[in-house]
């Protein structure tokens, strides 16, 4: 899903620098006059996307001072009505893609796993693990078009018995065919018998690119939570016995037993 352009999962960016980029556009005939003025007008007029006669500006990168702002070398179709908002200098500053915009996307959760489920043994190693897909979104912002790339780079788990695992860049794997009992980076051992709630929360990090301007990160995580799993824990005991459930269905190990 990256390119070149992407700084993918570059955590000094999206924790340190807190998205210091600013992308802006550029009205490319202020600077002109009079007859010049008018034939630069006219050769920048366009029609956007939705068909709204517009003007084309320049993509920049910078602030709203005019020195610190270059030229991306393209230019971008700007409604009229959104173009008019440019200041004295001819510019518009493009809106940040927030934490609080990268929440409102339907970002599906990690799939979460526990084996062997739904029944497990005290004193022995149980395993999670989940599986989480990259995730690309198309929308809108301050009616500049907008695509957004969901990463998922970190798990936390809660085993349901007070114990918890992460925020963890380990997804954990499953175990192979019929083994049992196996410790795993992310596998947990329940000291009691009883019924637990194993829930698991998927930290993704996001990069926006708005009007095609270039891959920024958002500032902070996206945090989704999983359907829990329900987990009933039970104590393996070992007993002689000399009848069978059949005449016997309390007895132990039948299905009218106890744990």
């Amino acid at each position: 899903m990256s390119d070149d352009d992407s700084i993918f999962f570059n955590a000094r960016l999206m924790d340190t620098a807190k998205n210091k980029t600013v992308y802006g556009l550029q009205d490319p005939c202020t600077d002109d006059k009079g007859a010049a003025l008018k034939r630069c007008r006219a050769a920048q007029e366009c029609t956007d996307d939705s068909g709204t006669a517009g003007v084309n500006m320049d993509i920049v990168v910078g602030g709203a001072s005019e020195g610190s702002r270059s030229a991306r070398g393209t230019q971008m179709c700007v409604a009229d009505a959104q173009a008019a908002d440019a200041d004295d200098s001819g510019y518009v500053p493009l809106p940040v893609f927030t934490l609080e915009d990268f929440q409102r996307l339907a970002v599906a959760p990690a799939e979460n796993h526990v084996q062997p489920a739904p029944d497990t043994l005290k004193n022995m190693n149980t395993n999670v693990f989940a599986v989480a897909q990259p995730q690309t979104f198309t929308t809108t912002l301050g009616g500049y078009p907008v695509a957004v790339r969901a990463y998922p780079v970190q798990y936390t788990w809660n085993y349901g018995d007070g114990t918890t695992l992460g925020p963890t860049p380990l997804s954990g794997a499953p175990l192979p065919d019929g083994a049992w009992d196996v410790p795993t980076d992310t596998s947990h051992v329940y000291a009691r018998t009883g019924d637990y709630s194993v829930t698991l929360t998927t930290s993704f990090y996001g990069e926006y690119n708005i009007a095609d301007t270039g891959w920024q990160p958002v500032a902070g995580y996206n945090q989704v939570v999983s359907p829990a799993v329900g987990l009933s824990v039970w104590r393996a005991t070992v007993h002689n016995v000399a009848d069978d459930c059949r005449s016997n269905p309390a007895g132990v190990g039948c299905p009218g037993g106890t744990r």
